[in-house]
């Protein structure tokens, strides 16, 4: 069971052009799983039971898809 509702659960990407990095922050279960696995991560945020149900962090271009 998630710790956020369907409608709450996102997975955001966000690229800073100055700096040239990309964020991710999320609250999908398995965008989390991945990105615990991927990014160099900055914050978490668990539940009562200890399960990650947050993450927030920095990928590399390399890391990043954008599909048309």
């Amino acid at each position: 069971m998630s710790y956020y509702s369907r409608e709450e659960q996102e997975t955001l990407y966000n690229y800073d052009p100055i700096n040239g990095t990309w964020r991710a922050y999320s609250t999908y279960p398995p965008d989390i799983k991945t990105l615990l696995s991927k990014a160099d991560v900055i914050r978490t945020e668990t539940d009562e039971a200890g399960r990650v149900v947050m993450v927030d962090g920095y990928l590399t271009r390399s890391q990043v898809r954008i599909y048309g």
